[in-house]
């Protein structure tokens, strides 16, 4: 296993940002990308938001890395690798077809719970994380997400407000699969996140739950019942998916092939 499998990861200051859409927008949203007014209302209000520092992986968790995780525990691999390891030209695409609670399985075993892997596997891991295996990998909430993919401005997209088909794999002109996470460095983030914008939706801690965004409701329970909020659009999607402020959700026991993950982690 080779130390890159694992991602970068980039610390995220506690900055106050804007969440979500201002709702004068919710019109010029319908005309440009479809639906009514109301299909967006869910983005808002826009409001600002102040959250504690943290980390967030640069790119989405790769086939590479998940592949140690199902060796090391027997997890279900996804549905298209040949076994328990994926084809070799994926390696390094986002790992696909993880459920909600697939992917926090996965961050429990990285961070040494209960469920951890085998002798051998913990001691690759204490060598390669060089931190001690308390440290708790997580998914991101969404507006952990939000903020890492926007920035504190409100801009529409990673890079700005101008849509560019050549910054992000989308629907609107990507190569209509995964590409290699990190395919896209003029994509970038404000803070340097990549892949926040297409190729695959992503998995967030929080519950689907109306604005204004509150840390302390219950939104981020593990064991509360409900649909989890996913983000950044995929490349199945056209490009209004894939705006930094757009929320979609699915039933946490899903699975398919544009659904994956990053990950994330206190300081």
């Amino acid at each position: 296993m080779n130390i890159n499998d694992l991602p970068h990861f980039i610390a995220i200051p506690a900055t106050p940002f804007l969440l979500g859409t201002p709702e004068r927008d919710l019109s010029a949203l319908a005309k440009a990308y479809g639906g009514t007014r109301e299909s967006y209302r869910e983005e808002s209000p826009q409001h600002t938001l102040t959250l504690r520092a943290f980390e967030m992986a640069q790119t989405p968790v790769t086939n590479a890395l998940y592949a140690t995780y199902v060796a090391a525990t027997g997890a279900r691999p996804p549905t298209h690798w040949r076994g328990a390891q994926p084809p070799a030209e994926l390696r390094d695409h986002p790992v696909v077809e993880v459920s909600w609670h697939d992917a926090r399985a996965f961050c429990g075993w990285l961070s040494g719970a209960a469920d951890a892997p085998p002798k051998p596997a913990t001691q690759w891991l204490r060598s390669v994380v060089r931190r001690p295996l308390s440290a708790a990998y997580r998914l991101p909430t969404e507006a952990e997400w939000e903020l890492a993919a926007r920035g504190s401005d409100g801009r529409e997209f990673p890079w700005g407000d101008q849509w560019d088909a050549a910054r992000a794999n989308t629907g609107s002109g990507g190569p209509a699969t995964t590409t290699p996470v990190g395919a896209y460095p003029a994509g970038a983030s404000p803070f340097g996140a990549l892949d926040m914008c297409g190729n695959v939706w992503e998995w967030t801690s929080s519950l689907d739950a109306l604005y204004p965004y509150e840390p302390r409701d219950g939104r981020k329970k593990p064991r509360a019942e409900g649909r989890r909020i996913l983000r950044g659009g995929c490349y199945a999607n056209p490009h209004g998916y894939a705006r930094c402020a757009c929320r979609f959700r699915m039933a946490p026991h899903v699975t398919n092939a544009f659904l994956g993950f990053r990950l994330a982690r206190d300081i």
